[in-house]
């Protein structure tokens, strides 16, 4: 086999992966968001089945996920010293593009609105209870932390590199296509300018992504304790 007809043989595995992920994805979520008891948990419920069928097409290929990047061996000390760094970069870029997709876009209809304080809604009952705070903890530790960057900063971008491989700025265009997804999954409660700010953010976690050498580490932990922190306001009352 040649190299030009093993680079075409990816590309169509990339796009083959791409349909089924991005689908299921896509299609699992829209049907959640029609059932009314599972409504709430449209987002988690789709990204656990998305990253099971999106492990099937890495099988399929006799590919498995390392979350160790290149460097292989690190050490706690440099994991901490990452795992701040994207913490920092990823909130303060998160305030920033927030305050901007707003000032460009605007504030979301009152429909986005609407939806937004039903979704809310979920943690109507955390401040103060300690079982339902631990709860969503696991929750968000098991869905941002693992899944998501798992699936986007991870499957997602190797694919969407492999798809590109033959266009000019691969890794910029698939950094963009991952952190464009990224944004898409939280739309439909937070607006165009959600989709914006939660897509600058993916985009800034895919450049981290590549200077940490491709170990997935430091952002999960950094999302995971993102996601805590504001858990544990809500809980003590902080914010609501």
């Amino acid at each position: 086999m040649t190299a030009s007809t093993q680079t075409n043989q990816q590309i169509w595995t990339a796009l083959r992966d791409c349909i089924f992920i991005i689908g299921t994805l896509l299609v699992v979520k829209s049907l959640l968001l029609e059932i009314e008891p599972l409504w709430s948990y449209a987002g988690p419920i789709s990204l656990l089945f998305t990253l099971g069928i999106a492990t099937w097409c890495l099988k399929q290929s006799n590919v498995s996920w390392s979350l160790n990047g290149n460097d292989e061996v690190i050490s706690w000390k440099r994991l901490a010293t990452l795992t701040v760094i994207a913490l920092v970069v990823t909130i303060a870029v998160g305030i920033l593009a927030q305050s901007l997709a707003v000032s460009f876009i605007g504030t979301p209809s009152e429909a986005i609105q609407a939806i937004d304080e039903r979704f809310q809604g979920r943690f109507a009952n955390l401040p103060g209870n300690f079982p339902v705070y631990l709860f969503w903890l696991i929750t968000a530790w098991v869905i941002g932390g693992l899944t998501e960057e798992i699936l986007f900063r991870k499957i997602l971008f190797v694919r969407f590199e492999m798809l590109f491989s033959k266009i000019p700025a691969t890794t910029f265009l698939a950094i963009s296509a991952q952190a464009m997804l990224f944004g898409q999954q939280h739309y439909y409660y937070q607006g165009a300018a959600g989709w914006v700010a939660t897509g600058v953010i993916g985009f800034i976690s895919g450049l981290l992504y590549l200077v940490f050498k491709r170990n997935l580490w430091p952002l999960i932990l950094s999302h995971g304790i993102s996601n805590s922190i504001g858990l544990t306001l809500l809980y003590f009352g902080v914010t609501g």
